[in-house]
């Protein structure tokens, strides 16, 4: 009697040599004796969201700017994909929920975010000093 074959079936970020990210909808796949990781990325469509942390934005035409957390930005659509991968060149394994992969994939596409609109600047702080200074430790010593 063969031994049965462990499989993998789920949501994960799959890290490939360690310097590289696979993430998506895992399965197993075996064809003949090659056991192969199937990984499923999904679309994604084109989307705007506030920045939760400053990152380099694009004007369009090619320019890049440091941009700061709680710009609105716009993202292009990205294609689905999909890897075969095999377990030798797998570094780790890190079975998630699918709300995180989707995050962790966000994260990780590299084509540039397009600035629509900047944070409004907080406006500067207002000090202001009783006209009776009798209680000014400094204008009383003097």
């Amino acid at each position: 009697m063969e031994p049965k074959q462990a499989a993998f079936e789920g949501w994960a970020i799959v890290e490939i040599f360690g310097h590289q990210k696979a993430i998506g909808f895992v399965t197993t796949e075996a064809f003949g004796s090659a056991v192969l990781f199937r990984v499923d990325s999904p679309e994604l469509p084109e989307r705007e969201y506030t920045l939760p942390r400053p990152q380099f934005t694009s004007d369009g035409n090619g320019s890049r700017e440091w941009t700061p957390a709680g710009a609105k930005v716009k993202r292009m659509a990205a294609g689905a994909s999909s890897q075969l991968l095999g377990p030798g060149s797998i570094y780790r394994l890190i079975p998630c929920t699918e709300e995180t992969a989707r995050t962790a994939i966000e994260e990780l596409i590299s084509p540039p975010l397009i600035l629509l609109e900047l944070p409004p600047k907080p406006e500067p702080l207002k000090v202001t000093w009783p006209e009776d200074d009798s209680r000014d430790p400094i204008a009383a010593d003097n």
